[in-house]
């Protein structure tokens, strides 16, 4: 339970007193793009950086999540609960979009939810950084690879 919330710590509150934003390896581990981490720290940055991009639809961001090589998996049951969160905190705006005949609704970030996004980059960041050499010496080790 302590990682769980200090995972989320990181991405959707402030981080914890005394809590130091380099933790995040220690706190994600294996498991950042699997289970309840993805979608409580991994996939609300993403979405923030997408809107960030762009407005779009639900449906239109599960298109641009599933396109990032298949790394992620994307299913609705994660993605729109996660945009009515992101809207209830005031990160995202959802707009109805009349000039479809469906009534889609197209999310922007807010000015909170782009405070947020800094935020959770300078967060993100030191993690990234560490995963990124990992898998570069995982590469390494299997394939011989130095680049």
């Amino acid at each position: 339970m302590a990682m769980r919330s200090r995972a989320v710590a990181a991405v959707s509150e402030d981080p914890p007193a005394g809590g130091d934003p380099g933790d995040l390896p220690a706190l994600w581990g294996e498991q950042v793009f699997t289970g309840e981490v993805k979608t409580k720290t991994v996939f609300p940055a993403l979405v923030l950086q997408m809107l960030h991009a762009q407005p779009d639809s639900g449906y239109r961001l599960m298109q641009r999540i599933a396109g990032l090589s298949g790394i992620f998996s994307v299913n609705p049951n994660t993605v729109y609960p996660l945009l009515r969160r992101l809207e209830e905190r005031g990160f995202i705006q959802g707009e109805l979009d009349a000039t479809t005949k469906r009534g889609t609704t197209v999310y922007t970030i807010t000015a909170t939810g782009e405070a947020r996004l800094e935020r959770i980059k300078v967060n993100f960041k030191p993690y990234l950084t560490n995963l990124i050499a990992a898998l570069q010496r995982v590469r390494r080790d299997l394939y011989g690879e130095t680049s």
